[in-house]
């Protein structure tokens, strides 16, 4: 018989996403905005307008994480969650829609 090595009270949890978007919470804090149309939404924002958009809102997790110290003047540091050694840069004033389709280009 095999044993569990997990610790009692851990378990897995199925989630409906099938990928995750983090963003630096620290880089959008310091552009203040900087995305969208008038310049005043977040890139976490402007990133979920455009999964909704493309029909993958339910499909995609956006979520703002600690710095990633690579902090980028001008811009936010994004990373696709099955690629952690892969930081993007993206600048102020990008589209949504771009941003997503660099972040993973088989999705699009």
């Amino acid at each position: 018989m095999a044993k569990h090595w997990a610790a009692p009270g851990i378990r897995t949890t199925l989630t409906p996403w099938a990928d995750v978007v983090l963003v630096c919470r620290k880089c959008s804090r310091k552009l203040d905005g900087g995305f969208g149309k008038d310049g005043g939404s977040s890139l976490r924002a402007e990133l979920k307008l455009a999964l909704r958009e493309a029909g993958r809102r339910r499909q995609v997790r956006v979520v703002e994480t600690s710095c990633f110290s690579i902090c980028p003047k001008g811009a936010v540091s994004v990373m696709h969650g099955s690629r952690p050694g892969e930081v993007v840069v993206v600048p102020a004033g990008a589209d949504a829609a771009d941003v997503l389709r660099r972040l993973d280009p088989a999705q699009h």
